[in-house]
């Protein structure tokens, strides 16, 4: 993830969607966007980083 703007990423995902996310919608799009994959260790791994 270090050559990613983690921030603009997630400023995306916020943009595009079409009503309100939480932190956990937001953490599967963020990790299928950089490339994580979705599984649920790995979201909720993102969902704890991500700002609430």
């Amino acid at each position: 993830m270090g050559g990613v703007n983690q921030r603009q990423a997630v400023l995306g995902i916020l943009r595009d969607a079409a009503s309100p996310v939480s932190t956990a919608e937001c953490a599967a799009k963020f990790s299928q966007a950089v490339g994580l994959g979705n599984e649920a260790e790995i979201v909720d791994q993102v969902s704890r980083k991500l700002p609430s």
